[in-house]
């Protein structure tokens, strides 16, 4: 039977496993009330052992038959057997909304099975009230990600941060939380007066008219070339520095009209990718770097060496402290990153920090984030600090990717080949398709182009596919690990890729078109409304089973970091939902309704788990 409407729609839904859980907390406390109920077990476990058909196994019973025999009173029970006959009464008691089929003993274990109907109630809550969170309390977190350098285009080894920080942003925000995007881009420095006397030389008139510089990494190219050659440009670099960082009002109009340049370059890689950041960059914490440092070593955790000032934090296996000022006075990363911690934690008030970066600078963050704690910045309980690293990015034959020139790759290059190749395969595909309608239909030419996409459509489709591939190839292997790219493995509709997933949601999204119940129609709305969901065959429950799990897989991802989970899900899903249609026929038959629920059940998951992964979604392909 369909869940009843309630008057309020639900922001939030515990998983699956912790709402067993509850019921079986209240179990045990009513089966054990001389027992303290800050030290139950609540041992509940999903089940993963192969040939076994339960969904879950509570394993409270040996530790609740040894905590009884300590307690006042003694046990009245003669093994853990007998504990968990008992567990099992008080359980059925506490199931108030009738959510286990069977219960039965395993010696002093207890196996649980799911009762049908309750998935199939809780598969359309999803259709009522939509694909919900598990349940967390809100927090702030700031996520430091992308970070690509001012006067450098992004190239390939900006892929990963840019978009797994999108992708834990997106998980963050989805589950309620205060989410800050933060860009921290490399835009100070001693690099940027070599680049103000390279402006100023090549283009006098920067003050006046916006320099019309075309290629930025040959910008910084010629600029560094001439910073190497030439001693009287290199002398006027250093003058800039100084000039740029005392405040010159020529020289601080100079850097800007050069970081300008740069945001417009980024924002070709962002808006593809359609990636949203707050660009907060290196020179927004100078002002904070004095004080900063000045409470540091007023509290003891900075100490002086060979004229710099430097920290030794606490318990890490780095070999080198954090130089947080130079010798001569200066200041570097790792000035800015203690000011940047300190105005997060402090200014924002952030719960929670999160930076993505390679995992080369592992080390780096070890010292940052324990230098923070020696100075009494992160509160045990409150705060949380991650370091989210990945892998390089590398070509098929696992070396570093490159051109065949053995240059970088540009990011934007890159992109726009994935859609190209994408576009291109459509276009054969879509010839392939009108020729199979023209060879069934004496239709003329023009109504038979008609069966398949239009151009503009095609275009529009093949963004979404190729964008989407890179990043799936990216996301679907845990990031710690190197990131394979190769456009024939990421661009295949079999297998484990993004066309795979689009494919399959568009199939779907076909059924309930042919059925006049289109996503997302009031048709469709009137269906969940009247109809019930009743899945039967194997294959209708395994797909329900899988779709009830959701919340389950996003907070391990979320509180991993690892979006791995969601793709591995997805997959899953999708592999499911195909099992689904070819085997259980879903229009003309008896159970239409119900299956035609499930498909669009299924839909809605696939597309907000799409949409987590910063993927984008189509009705056709």
């Amino acid at each position: 039977m369909a869940a009843a409407a309630t008057s309020e729609a639900p922001k939030r839904m515990l998983t699956v496993v912790d709402t067993v859980k509850s019921i079986c907390r209240k179990a045990e406390e009513a089966a054990f009330p001389n027992l303290p109920k800050e030290k139950l077990p609540v041992s509940v476990a999903v089940t993963t052992k192969a040939g076994l058909t339960n969904d879950f196994q509570n394993n409270s019973a040996m530790a609740l038959f040894g905590m009884s025999k300590k307690a006042e009173g003694g046990s009245p029970y003669k093994s853990p057997a007998e504990v968990a006959t008992a567990l099992i009464d008080a359980i059925r008691a506490a199931d108030d909304e009738g959510i286990f089929e069977k219960l039965e003993p395993a010696g002093g274990f207890i196996n649980i099975w799911l009762s049908a109907a309750w998935q199939a109630n809780r598969v359309m809550s999803i259709l009522q009230h939509g694909v919900l969170p598990p349940a967390d309390a809100k927090r702030k977190v700031v996520v430091d990600f992308s970070s690509p350098n001012v006067a450098k285009e992004m190239h390939v080894g900006h892929l990963r941060s840019t978009i797994i920080g999108d992708t834990i942003c997106r998980m963050l925000s989805f589950c309620g939380h205060e989410v800050v995007r933060v860009n921290h881009v490399g835009d100070w420095g001693t690099q940027f007066g070599m680049l103000i006397s390279h402006l100023k030389a090549v283009f006098p008139d920067y003050a006046t008219k916006p320099p019309p510089i075309g290629d930025l990494q040959q910008f910084y190219k010629d600029a560094k070339k001439i910073f190497d050659e030439d001693e009287d440009f290199k002398k006027r670099a250093h003058e800039e520095v100084v000039r740029l960082q005392g405040g010159d009002g020529a020289s601080r109009f100079a850097w800007n009209a050069i970081c300008e340049v740069s945001r417009r370059e980024f924002e070709k890689v962002y808006s593809r990718l359609d990636v949203k950041l707050t660009e907060v960059g290196e020179s927004f914490y100078n002002e904070y770097i004095p004080p900063v440092l000045n409470h540091l070593s007023q509290i003891g955790v900075v100490t002086a060496s060979d004229g710099a000032r430097v920290i030794w934090p606490k318990g890490t296996k780095q070999e080198q402290p954090l130089i947080v000022q130079k010798g001569d006075g200066g200041f570097g990363y790792d000035s800015t990153d203690m000011a940047a911690i300190w105005y997060r934690l402090f200014q924002l008030e952030a719960d929670q920090l999160v930076y993505v970066t390679d995992a080369g600078q592992a080390g780096h963050f070890e010292l940052v984030f324990a230098a923070a704690v020696d100075a009494g910045w992160v509160e045990g309980g409150k705060h949380r600090i991650d370091h989210v690293p990945f892998g390089l990015v590398c070509g098929p034959d696992g070396k570093k990717y490159k051109t065949r020139s053995g240059e970088v790759v540009r990011l934007v290059d890159l992109l726009d080949e994935a859609v190209s190749r994408m576009y291109q395969g459509m276009v054969e595909h879509n010839k392939e398709r009108v020729e199979r309608e023209k060879e069934k239909s004496d239709a003329k030419q023009d109504d038979v182009t008609m069966a398949g996409m239009g151009e503009d459509e095609m275009k529009a489709a093949a963004k979404v596919l190729g964008y989407g591939a890179v990043k799936y190839a990216d996301l679907k292997g845990n990031r710690n690990s190197n990131y394979i790219f190769d456009y024939d493995r990421m661009l295949d509709p079999k297998g484990d890729t993004a066309v795979y997933m689009l494919y399959t949601g568009a199939r779907l999204a076909s059924i309930l078109r042919k059925a006049g119940v289109p996503r997302g129609s009031p048709a469709l709305a009137a269906l969940v409304a009247r109809a019930a969901l009743q899945p039967k065959e194997e294959a209708e429950m395994a797909v329900t089973a899988c779709l009830i799990r959701f919340q389950e897989v996003l907070e391990r991802a979320v509180f991993t970091l690892l979006p791995n989970y969601l793709c591995d899900y997805l997959y899953e899903l999708c592999g499911k939902a195909s099992v689904f249609v070819r085997e259980c026929k879903v229009l003309g038959v008896p159970e239409q309704d119900s299956r035609l629920l499930l498909c669009s059940a299924i839909l809605k998951v696939i597309e907000s788990t799409l949409d987590l992964l910063g993927i984008g979604f189509l009705d056709r392909i």
